[in-house]
């Protein structure tokens, strides 16, 4: 059974993630995080990849697919995410993820507890 796990994110740009940190962090502290929150998350992904047949996604907001690229490095699928609410673009990320997979889960990265087990379930 194919499966695609959609991780949906933000590029780390100062001043434009994270926004509501910024008040404790400032605009690179609250980047950074951004940056750190993202990782971790897609190396909890990548490490459920060891286990199971599973097609990990990037699905980004600001920045562009080079600077994603850059960052995460090219064997990640980075796919800039449409335009619109929230639900738009969770509905556009299934359609195309369920063009060739049977399964299919997008998470955010606001989960710090997130692991593999929980991945799996």
């Amino acid at each position: 059974m194919s499966e695609t796990l959609i991780i949906f994110s933000r590029y780390p740009e100062p001043g434009k993630t994270k926004t509501r940190m910024i008040p404790a962090l400032g605009a690179v502290g609250a980047a950074e995080l951004q940056r750190a929150m993202t990782e971790h998350t897609l190396k909890t992904a990548i490490a459920l990849s060891t286990s199971r047949q599973v097609k990990t996604e990037v699905h980004f907001a600001g920045g562009n697919s080079e600077l994603m690229q850059q960052w995460l490095g090219k064997d990640m699928t980075c796919v800039a995410q449409v335009e619109g609410d929230l639900g738009e673009k969770m509905r556009s990320a299934f359609a195309g993820a369920l063009a060739s997979s049977q399964r299919v889960v997008i998470i955010g990265i606001d989960c710090p507890d997130i692991d593999r087990q929980i991945l799996t379930q």
